[in-house]
Formats: C-alpha cells, sequence, structure tokens
C-alpha cells in the first residue's frame, strides 16, 4: 500500500506536471513549411518566456489592423542577437512569419527584421 506521504507527493507531482502542461502550447496551428515577410509598425512587443508576443499594425488588402504574431522566448532571441534598444514601440520593422494554417491574422515569428535591417 502507498503510504500518505507517498500518496500526497504523487498528487503534488501530478499536480505540478498538469500546470506545466497546460502553460505550454503546441505550434501545430502554425505552418513552418511556408514563410510570409509581414511589414507593419510596432505597437507592442513583450520579449519574455516563454514567448515573445508582437503586435504589429499591419495594412493589406483587408486593411489596417493590429495583429499579434508570436516568437521564441527571450532566451532564443538573445542568442539570435536581439537586443533591448533594437525594437520600440512606433518602428516599422518586417517579419517572417510561419502563417496560422487556417489564413487567419497571426504567426509565428521566423525572423525579426529590424529598421536598420538586422535580422534576428
Amino acid at each position: 500500500m502507498i503510504s500518505r506521504l507517498g500518496l500526497g507527493a504523487l498528487l503534488i507531482a501530478s499536480a505540478s506536471f498538469s500546470a506545466a502542461a497546460l502553460a505550454h502550447h503546441s505550434a501545430a496551428q502554425f505552418d513552418f513549411a511556408q514563410t510570409v515577410r509581414i511589414a507593419g509598425v510596432v505597437k507592442e512587443m513583450r520579449v519574455a518566456n516563454p514567448h515573445i508576443a508582437l503586435f504589429l499594425e499591419v495594412t493589406d488588402g483587408k486593411g489596417t489592423r493590429v495583429i499579434e504574431y508570436e516568437g521564441h522566448s527571450r532566451n532564443n532571441v538573445y542568442r539570435r542577437g536581439w537586443r533591448p534598444e533594437m525594437v520600440h514601440t512606433g518602428d516599422t520593422i518586417s517579419i517572417d512569419i510561419a502563417p496560422v494554417r487556417t489564413g487567419e491574422d497571426g504567426g509565428y515569428v521566423k525572423t525579426f527584421i529590424a529598421k536598420d535591417g538586422t535580422e534576428f
């Protein structure tokens, strides 16, 4: 039989795993076989873990709107050369994305192209 201590440890471990599994989602909604370049004006960029959130004002055939894009973690973009002073609200930048499979707005940022042409 399992002791109370063992059962308690099992319950805590199970709850911890469930919380971690729910905190991270799949990237299956993005089509990584495609790359689309998007240009727009940065409205907000949250560089944090587990993912970057980029809100970009985009104008295209659908009109002008703010679209949220997801990206790698802070650590990953830092290793690729990103530094906090590189992108600010109001900057015009380009991004290469893996688009959403359904064709909806959004995507997963593969590459950032800053206003000075620096890619990360």
